[in-house]
């Protein structure tokens, strides 16, 4: 139990919004949500260190440190709420939600979807049927999809720009009209092409960085 209530303190030390009761309450109550259904395990410490889920437990998330370094009156107010929600003293404004995301991202499994309960760091969801992700690729692809993925978008211009250069020069040098423009659409599809191989390189540097797909 004392396992049960640090490790879901720390958690929401981690993921709610600084000094915002009603936001840890309500990731206190998504934890305990989970704890009830048979796709997540049985235990809010279980729950809170499941690969993937709570990034602040990810090894490669520079969160982890601070929550496990956490000290100060935020996390002794995290540690009283960890302790009411384990004991079942916690209200649950979340209607049973058992998933919640920040307002600036948007997964693929919230679209469509309503949010039934909102605090200022995060809006909560109870009418997701998606498994626990299985892998790190699995995690990242429920977080953002892989073609939805800058380096995918970035790589995707550069290969249109290879095609697409060589196809449109070739085509106005038939044209006599336009035979002048030929090198000057080649050299401009050359360079719309290496500023998307740039990009995808850059995104692929700074997502991994973030820690995301």
């Amino acid at each position: 139990m004392i396992d049960d209530i640090d490790i879901l303190a720390r958690t929401l030390y981690g993921e709610a919004k600084a000094n915002n009761i009603a936001d840890a309450e309500a990731i206190a109550s998504v934890v305990m949500n989970r704890c009830r259904y048979p796709n997540w395990p049985s235990s809010p410490a279980k729950v809170c260190q499941q690969p993937w889920q709570f990034s602040c437990w990810n090894t490669n998330d520079p969160n982890r440190e601070r929550i496990l370094n956490a000290k100060g009156s935020w996390f002794d107010v995290c540690v009283d709420i960890a302790t009411r929600a384990v004991n079942g003293a916690v209200t649950d404004m979340t209607a049973t939600s058992t998933h919640y995301h920040t307002r600036n991202v948007k997964p693929f499994w919230s679209k469509g979807k309503q949010a039934v309960f909102e605090t200022d760091g995060h809006l909560f969801f109870n009418d997701i049927d998606t498994k626990p992700p299985a892998t790190a690729k699995e995690a990242l692809d429920q977080h953002r999809p892989l073609n939805q993925s800058r380096t995918v978008r970035g790589a995707s211009l550069a290969g249109a720009m290879t095609v697409i250069g060589p196809v449109a020069g070739e085509i106005s040098s038939t044209l006599e009209q336009y035979a002048h423009l030929s090198d000057y659409i080649k050299w401009a599809c050359v360079a719309l092409g290496a500023i998307g191989a740039g990009y995808a390189v850059w995104a692929r540097i700074s997502d991994r960085q973030a820690g995301i797909n």
